[in-house]
């Protein structure tokens, strides 16, 4: 098998060694493998980091605006996309010691210009749809919210059978089995900006609805994004092998574009008349509420990184299953930190164990698929 080539497991999952050093050489296999894990160990990371500081910060937002204003949808919306050119600095760091022997997304024979005319767009447009639609946490109790949202679990699945073409065994169902108990068991979690009950019947039926179609087009765009990675890491004419650097390239352009539709958005509705209205009634202050801002615009880039990266190294099913094994996590920290307690119960701290067994029985198959890869080769 070559370096850097990606690696067909029983499970017909594709998981791709990505090179961690800018300058490229040859490694034993055990440092393959190493090297493998620290990238799947550093996406972990920063999805978490990512996903809990944004908690955070929407919680301190939330408990010290003034409850006449708060953020617009289309403004929320833009907070997930806008910090994207902190990630031009990464991105020039990985890609300009590369030699011909990496390649970007733009670059591929697997994909043609036309196709990425095409793509990148309608990317943007489902990552704008799905930070849109999720952005009714707000109007809806958050234990509604975590119970429905959690559907992507069943989502991606189904959907990546189809595009990505994945194919389940005994340890996947395991995991995701055990991630839907946890995302199930994260409904306590306190959220400042959802009211506690419905104020009608039919807001209730609109912001599910709602929320289950966000879980789909996250579903959605995880397993579209990998498609692209597939087209470019299997084609067989290909002499240049992707670096991590396609990761931040595809954040970067499509994020690009999410937030041009997001700022528009925001114009045509007219939400930016009421910024300064919103920065004047938050309770710190006005240098508060713009450090609030661009720690959650950096926060979500820090956790988009971290979701994209483990779908590029291993598979959307498993980005999906950390994204939602972060929620107990989340729900802890929040629980430390504005001192909910009462409202941290065995259930949320069961979650913690059931998102352990998830990650834990995932862990066990990329490391079984690879040892019979392994063997196969020899």
């Amino acid at each position: 098998m070559g370096h850097n080539q990606p690696m067909q497991s029983s499970s017909n999952e594709q998981f791709v060694r990505i090179p961690v050093e800018t300058e490229p050489q040859q490694n034993s296999d055990s440092n393959q493998r190493r090297n493998k894990w620290l990238t799947i160990i550093i996406c972990i990371i920063l999805a978490v980091t990512g996903q809990s500081v944004v908690r955070l910060l929407e919680n301190y937002y939330f408990l010290h605006r003034t409850r006449k204003y708060r953020y617009g949808p289309w403004t929320l919306s833009l907070l997930q996309f806008v910090g994207f050119p902190i990630l031009l600095i990464p991105f020039v760091l990985l890609h300009l010691p590369c030699n011909k022997k990496k390649q970007l997304i733009m670059t591929s024979e697997g994909i043609s210009p036309f196709q990425l005319a095409i793509f990148y767009p309608v990317l943007a447009f489902f990552m704008f749809f799905q930070a849109m639609l999720s952005n009714l946490k707000n109007a809806m109790p958050f234990r509604d919210f975590t119970l429905t949202y959690t559907t992507q679990l069943l989502f991606t699945p189904y959907i990546s059978s189809y595009i990505n073409k994945t194919k389940f065994n005994r340890w996947m169902i395991i995991s995701l089995s055990f991630a839907i108990i946890t995302g199930s068991f994260t409904l306590n979690t306190f959220f400042a900006g959802s009211p506690g009950v419905y104020t009608m019947k039919k807001q209730k039926f609109r912001a599910i609805y709602a929320a289950l179609i966000a879980a789909f087009v996250f579903s959605l765009t995880l397993c579209l994004m990998r498609s692209v990675f597939d087209s470019i890491c299997t084609v067989p004419t290909n002499k240049k092998q992707p670096s991590f650097a396609v990761v931040l390239e595809l954040l970067i352009v499509s994020s690009l574009v999410a937030t041009l539709i997001s700022l528009a958005a925001v114009f045509i509705s007219g939400e930016h008349h009421g910024f300064k209205r919103r920065m004047d009634g938050f309770s710190k202050g006005e240098a508060a509420y713009v450090w609030t801002l661009v720690g959650q615009a950096v926060a979500w880039q820090v956790y988009w990184v971290g979701i994209v990266g483990l779908m590029f190294a291993v598979s959307a099913v498993f980005s999906n299953v950390i994204s939602v094994c972060t929620w107990p996590i989340v729900s802890l920290l929040v629980a430390v930190f504005y001192s909910t307690h009462e409202q941290y119960n065995a259930l949320s701290g069961t979650a913690l164990a059931t998102a352990a067994l998830s990650v834990a029985s995932y862990f066990y198959m990329i490391h079984k698929d690879k040892s019979e890869s392994d063997e196969a080769t020899n």
